[in-house]
């Protein structure tokens, strides 16, 4: 065997792979290509969920301050109908749907109803007289019992979403 037969070998093998790579990189680009860009980053969808968990937990313990729980059911409302928007439009433009995507989106909703719910009573609520600082909440009735089972099962949904 001459040399100069083995100078070809590797330059075909070389040559070989450089195809086998370069064409690797144009399906995977091209690949990329065609898949369309979520328009919502799932962490920022995330914060939002945090965040109306954290209004719904702050809105649990201020009930005796009736406008001031309203406020915070309402935000809490607010954050996770974004976040669930943005769930949907991601699921919409993806390529393959998130498997738990029903499961998160099912769980949204009825955390959403239960904080339409609470806010529905607590809306009714401001005309009446708040509850003083020295009295339980429990004592001012049994509503207020139902607003708070409302908020803690929300708590409980928008908590099981996953990421």
């Amino acid at each position: 065997m001459s040399l100069g037969s083995s100078r070809g070998w590797r330059y075909r093998f070389s040559c070989l792979g450089a195809t086998l790579l370069l064409g690797a990189l144009a399906l995977t680009s091209s690949a990329r290509a065609q898949a369309p860009a979520l328009p919502y980053d799932q962490a920022d969808i995330q914060q939002k969920v945090q965040k109306s968990a954290n209004l719904q937990r702050q809105a649990l313990q201020s009930l005796t301050d009736v406008p001031r729980a309203e406020s915070l059911v309402r935000g809490a409302w607010t954050e996770l109908r974004a976040a669930q928007h943005e769930m949907i439009l991601n699921a919409s433009r993806a390529k393959f749907v998130d498997p738990l995507f029903e499961l998160n989106n099912r769980r949204a909703e009825q955390a959403l109803g239960h904080l339409q719910k609470a806010s529905d009573f607590l809306a009714t609520q401001k005309s009446a007289p708040t509850v003083r600082a020295d009295q339980d909440e429990r004592s001012a009735g049994p509503s207020l019992d139902g607003v708070r089972q409302h908020i803690e099962q929300a708590m409980r949904l928008t908590n099981g979403l996953a990421p």
